[in-house]
């Protein structure tokens, strides 16, 4: 039992380390890993976890899951689904998490939308149920939130996205968390991104990123993030309509974080 308790606390501080500053674990797939997470301005089929306002860019349906092995521990890994199912009127988007092993586990489920404000602004929110497990003499909690997103193209090479997360923390305390970024695109195969976090009781971290499309249906990407300190790096490959993406987290203190996603796209009849 002792052993037991020491593995839950040891797991709980490793957690905390790497993911300071993100809330409820809820940053996901492998090609935004690979960018350092420098995402709230992008409109990535996978920003459905990331800002809902993206989600209006989608005009087929998307379904995609992502695996994250933190410090290279399966016992630390981390589960994903994404789903986006575009509308007449405005898309629906489906997400599923699961982060932990049988001692410590979150389990995330999220149901969301999007709307276009005017042709370049649109606004996208999600009602989230988040479970935390505990083992042994600790208690399971359950919480309810929301997140919402804004999306502005100001113009077609530059985009501004805002992310909101939980701002419901007097009432179920959990992190509170606030994203703002933009991207800059110069042409079709080259973009830049940069965003700036701020989470309740952490210091403000800055995160930028590059993407850089190749010949032959491969993306290069790059980036890097202050809190906690990380380079990062991937790449990604289409094949019809199917893409697949590898990301690589690289912190000092805690070695590699590699993630893996796989993204299905209908094609339009």
């Amino acid at each position: 039992m002792l052993s037991r308790s020491v593995e839950m606390v040891l797991f709980l501080l490793l957690s905390s380390i790497v993911r300071a500053g993100d809330p409820v674990f809820s940053r996901f797939g492998a090609g935004e890993a690979a960018m350092a997470y420098s995402c709230v301005a992008s409109t990535d089929r996978w920003s459905v976890f990331h800002n809902q306002a993206s989600m209006t860019f989608c005009n087929s349906f998307t379904a995609g899951i992502s695996v994250e092995s933190r410090f290279m521990m399966t016992e630390m890994s981390t589960r994903a689904l994404g789903i986006v199912i575009p509308g007449r009127h405005a898309p629906l988007g489906i997400i599923s998490t699961w982060y932990g092993n049988d001692q410590y586990s979150v389990i995330t489920g999220g149901l969301g939308s999007a709307v276009k404000i005017t042709d370049g602004l649109s606004l996208g929110v999600q009602a989230d149920i988040i479970s935390e497990h505990c083992a042994g003499q600790y208690r399971d909690f359950t919480h309810l939130t929301f997140e919402t997103g804004l999306l502005a193209r100001i113009s077609p090479e530059v985009t501004f996205g805002v992310h909101l997360f939980n701002p419901l923390r007097q009432l179920n305390n959990l992190q509170s968390s606030m994203q703002t970024g933009i991207s800059w695109s110069p042409d079709k195969n080259l973009l830049f991104a940069a965003e700036a976090v701020m989470s309740s009781n952490e210091a403000l971290s800055l995160h930028t990123g590059l993407s850089w499309s190749v010949p032959g249906a491969v993306v290069l990407r790059a980036g890097y993030s202050t809190s906690p300190s990380c380079f990062a790096f991937g790449a990604g490959f289409s094949f019809a309509a199917v893409s697949l993406d590898t990301g690589f987290l690289i912190n000092n203190s805690t070695g590699v974080t590699p993630s893996v996603s796989l993204l299905w796209k209908a094609r339009k009849r």
